[in-house]
């Protein structure tokens, strides 16, 4: 898809963590909050204090490939592989992962929605330096989407929301945008046309946005 089909607000994840900006430049409202403090798992030797303890607050990085896009006369269909990567020492346990996939949609926060998870998740521990993958299929209803127009072709922005919380602990949530891969590069992905035929929709990648907003996508 050359960039001439793109119109001027078109949202890019420069360098893989640029933010969502539509319609003359417009960014999308995403609030920040604290990081989130997950429980971990007690350490296997004893000493340290308390205060060193506490400092030890856990680092997940979030990886999300697409594995797989169909769009049918009613739906829109994402498959993805998550990858929970713990950067600390210490494990972390009973991590709950909510997905939430939703239409990016002109001067709307686009945070996610509570309760309105469409899959649900756990990962029972993630050791230090270790990674956890999960696979998965979400669903949205082509009714449900926010159709944007370059010209007389139909267009959406897909985004996917992740959200993790570990034990009662409070919940953190990572945002990405979905899309086909700029011709340039840079980090950059258009948005989808849905002007072809229902069927796969190949070649699609995800980019984090880089602030993750406030609201958690876990189900009540």
């Amino acid at each position: 898809m050359g960039a001439s089909v793109l119109p001027d607000w078109w949202p890019y994840a420069a360098g893989g963590l640029g933010a969502l900006a539509l319609l003359g430049g417009s960014a999308l409202a995403w609030r920040r909050r604290k990081p989130a403090v997950l429980r971990l798992a007690a350490p296997l030797a004893a000493g340290g204090s308390r205060a060193a303890d506490d400092a030890a607050l856990p680092r997940l990085d979030l990886t999300l490939e697409i594995t797989g896009a169909t769009r049918s006369v009613m739906m829109f269909t994402l498959g993805y592989r998550l990858t929970v990567a713990n950067r600390t020492e210490r494990a972390v346990n009973d991590l709950g992962v909510a997905v939430q996939l939703a239409s990016a949609q002109r001067g709307a926060d686009n945070a996610p929605a509570p309760g309105a998870a469409q899959r649900l998740d756990r990962i029972a521990r993630v050791g230090p330096h270790q990674a956890r993958s999960i696979t998965g299929d979400v669903q949205l209803p082509l009714s449900a989407i926010s159709l944007l127009r370059q010209g007389n072709a139909p267009l959406f922005i897909p985004l996917l929301h992740v959200t993790l919380e570990g034990e009662g602990q409070s919940a953190m949530s990572r945002s990405f945008v979905i899309g086909p891969p700029s011709a340039s590069g840079a980090g950059r992905v258009h948005p989808i046309l849905l002007d072809a035929p229902p069927g796969g929709i190949p070649g699609l990648i995800a980019q984090p946005l880089s602030q993750p907003p406030v609201q958690p996508a876990s189900a009540a």
